[in-house]
């Protein structure tokens, strides 16, 4: 070749940045795919300009990174839990892919697998729940997008796709986009315990005195037990007392009526 033919040789046009091109670089990069073998292609970027994408877009940046980190990853198999795998899973659940999307992915886990992670380990199946009310929260605003710009001809089809999205963005974000909202379970309420005593009158074997005995439940076992023992006493004849507190009412009755009539008087 001359350098007349050299330079005659076409060259490349620059590709300008779009989101189908570069999630197309990110899921080949991710893949395994070498990035000398994607840019080589004419539909697809140099690498010098992959690199001013990931200069002038920090999400593209993020993606990208994330995409060469997962190409270096081994695939997922086995039972062990990989934290680096979660976090992916958690982004990519976040910017609207579906589960059962990621884990037909080579280098992702299962399906079965992830759920016995979220499972496993409660501060993936935390993020993971978050990410799907940050999934929630996007079809809520895909909706309203799509009610403004609905017209009288798509009016049905735009009602069907709304349903179908609340109803999506309700079992992703049960606390935020559920009709019935999840709540606390309520406190137990405090419960007052009473213990009632009993009263009983002992007699003693050999004198006859009496003494007041005090008996209470066991809180363990609810039985009787003996808790307090008052002083012996000698025996109080009941006809005694009465007879004792009639002649009192009948002396204060009788001050009574010598006062009145000394009054009178």
């Amino acid at each position: 070749m001359d350098c007349d033919e050299a330079s005659a040789a076409p060259v490349r046009g620059y590709v300008r940045f779009s989101a189908t091109v570069a999630r197309e670089v990110c899921r080949r990069v991710a893949a395994g795919e070498s990035q000398n073998a994607i840019c080589a292609e004419p539909a697809m970027p140099s690498r010098t300009a992959l690199r001013r994408w990931a200069r002038e877009s920090a999400g593209f940046a993020r993606i990208f990174a994330r995409a060469k980190a997962m190409a270096m990853r081994k695939p997922v198999s086995g039972r062990g839990y990989c934290p680096a795998t979660a976090e992916e899973i958690v982004a990519r659940v976040s910017e609207g892919e579906m589960l059962t999307s990621i884990t037909t992915d080579p280098v992702m886990p299962s399906l079965r697998t992830v759920m016995r992670w979220r499972a496993d380990h409660p501060e993936f199946a935390e993020d993971l729940r978050l990410a799907r009310e940050a999934l929630a929260e996007r079809f809520s605003d895909m909706g309203w997008k799509m009610a403004m710009e609905a017209t009288p001809e798509t009016a049905f089809l735009t009602q069907v796709r709304l349903k179908q999205l609340r109803w999506t963005a309700a079992v992703l974000g049960p606390r935020t986009h559920g009709r019935l909202k999840a709540t606390e379970p309520p406190k137990a309420q405090e419960r007052d315990e009473y213990l009632f005593s009993h009263f009983k009158i002992e007699v003693h074997p050999e004198n006859g005195q009496h003494r007041v005995v005090t008996y209470a439940p066991d809180p363990d076992t609810n039985l009787p037990i003996r808790i307090r023992e008052g002083p012996w006493t000698e025996p109080v004849d009941p006809l005694k007392k009465a007879a004792d507190l009639d002649a009192l009412i009948q002396s204060r009755r009788a001050a009574l009526n010598r006062l009145a009539d000394g009054s009178d008087d």
